[in-house]
């Protein structure tokens, strides 16, 4: 009878030890801090430390997750969470994202540097540029070619 309690208190030590060993696991590997303001977030990034970051900008807003080191970069996920207002014509882009990369102890909005990206988030803002591009060109078609003349 001692003998099956000592055994039935062992096993239980050891399933609270795996229990533990377990959450500590989880938050080591797999928690993300959830920053509350861009100096947060730029620090977490430095360090390319898991991190969630919702930056509240006048035209939009965008969730940030740095999602670790990849390949000696920093990948920092970026999701168009809401267009709010503005002539950026992004308003259908909502829940598009891009994977963004930077060399460990770089901190800025990546989306400010497209070219570091790679997703449906990018291509779709690019081909959004290149319609703006096109427009304001047949807009000033007559302006650019008197530039044209006057620089011959």
């Amino acid at each position: 009878m001692e003998k099956r309690l000592k055994t039935n208190a062992i096993m239980s030590a050891l399933i609270v030890l795996l229990i533990l060993i377990g959450v500590g696991v989880y938050f080591y590997y797999f928690h993300n801090n959830l920053c509350r303001d861009f100096e947060c977030f730029q620090s977490e990034m430095r360090k390319c430390s898991q991190a969630t970051y919702i930056s509240e900008e006048p035209e939009a807003s965008w969730l940030y997750t740095i999602k670790g080191l990849e390949g000696g970069e920093c990948v920092v996920n970026v999701e168009l969470i809401q267009a709010k207002k503005g002539d950026l014509g992004i308003d259908n882009l909502a829940g598009y994202s891009m994977d963004c990369s930077y060399p460990k102890g770089i901190a800025t909005y990546p989306e400010k540097q497209i070219e570091n990206c790679h997703g449906r988030l990018k291509e779709e803002l690019q081909g959004i540029i290149i319609k703006k591009l096109h427009t304001h060109i047949l807009q000033n078609l007559g302006k650019i070619d008197e530039s044209l003349k006057s620089a011959l």
